[in-house]
């Protein structure tokens, strides 16, 4: 199978570009996700120390996660995978409804401003499906690259 003839450093190589996808899809979710000026008043909103620590700990704690998990017994090139994987899916599934995700929170919060957030149908659909699909596919491709080596 293809999946795991890439060497080491080549999935090492995917899943830094894997992060960085993964960044730039938060910054975008983030710069996007912009409330009126009505609803900012009633919102609490991150201060800029906040931000940054978000901004600045999200790679450290997903290098974490990465080194934690290739203390596994398992071949490091299926964990990159299986990084590389969750963290693309992450801004696939939600970046693309983003717009109807605000729009659709900025109603409720505007019929009652106690609502706790819902989603709307399709959005809902869209992230379950992205998600779904991308662990179904990664968890056949693992399975099929590794009874291919036996």
């Amino acid at each position: 199978m293809m999946l795991f003839s890439i060497s080491e450093s080549g999935w090492w190589l995917i899943a830094m570009a894997a992060t960085a996808f993964f960044l730039a899809g938060m910054w975008v979710l983030a710069r996007s996700m912009k409330l009126p000026e009505d609803l900012r008043a009633t919102e609490d909103q991150p201060s800029k120390a906040t931000k940054r620590a978000a901004a600045l700990l999200t790679p450290v704690c997903l290098g974490a996660v990465l080194g934690v998990n290739l203390l596994r017994p398992e071949p490091a090139p299926a964990i990159l995978f299986l990084y590389s994987v969750a963290l693309i899916s992450l801004p696939v599934a939600v970046v693309p409804v983003r717009g109807r995700l605000l729009k659709h929170y900025i109603a409720q919060k505007r019929n009652d401003p106690r609502a706790t957030m819902h989603y709307d149908g399709l959005s809902l659909a869209w992230m379950i499906s992205v998600l779904s699909v991308a662990c179904l596919g990664s968890a056949i491709a693992l399975t099929s690259a590794l009874e291919f080596r036996r």
